[in-house]
């Protein structure tokens, strides 16, 4: 089956972290240098030759072993279906952090607006399969029950899930 523009997307979203890493590490070694040609009034310049391509060195790799296999999917663009039960559903209402304030019975009926905000919440839905939680939109939610069967999609080479949809037929096709 081939990869969707919101197969891709994800994928390529998976990949930052494949720059993001490297690119704090070779920030953190400028700073190192440039700390070290301030302080050291006679700096060795083959110490810094030699750290500095072990630190680039190191940086590459980190990006080659995080963005390899992602690189491998998007090249393809091809996923795997694998058919799944759902075991269990799983609906918990989230508080947005920061959004409420300290409620006070008393003070929150005379001053609503500074003692008697609530805090927003919101829900999140989840269906376990295999003895894992994985995170669903609410129709997908309300349409599988414990027992249906699902078919998760997963990019070939690096096994990330790219989507969750139930399955139109009870029986296992594949």
């Amino acid at each position: 089956m081939r990869l969707t523009r919101e197969d891709i997307a994800a994928l390529k979203y998976e990949r930052r972290f494949g720059y993001l890493f490297p690119a704090l590490i070779l920030a953190f070694a400028i700073l190192l240098n440039a700390f070290y040609f301030i302080v050291v009034p006679q700096p060795n310049l083959i110490y810094v030759i030699f750290t500095d391509t072990a630190v680039i060195l190191i940086c590459l790799l980190i990006n080659y072993r995080v963005s390899h296999k992602l690189k491998q999917d998007l090249k393809d663009g091809v996923k795997v279906s694998k058919k799944a039960i759902v075991q269990d559903k799983e609906c918990k209402v989230l508080w947005e952090a920061g959004s409420g304030t300290l409620h006070i019975p008393v003070l929150g009926n005379l001053f609503p607006k500074v003692w008697g905000q609530k805090m927003r919440d919101s829900s999140a839905y989840y269906l376990i399969i295999n003895n894992t939680r994985y995170e669903v939109d609410r129709k997908l939610y309300e349409d599988v029950n414990p027992g249906d069967t699902v078919i998760m999609y997963y990019a070939q080479y690096s096994n990330s899930r790219l989507g969750i949809e139930k399955s139109r037929y009870p029986y296992p096709e594949m």
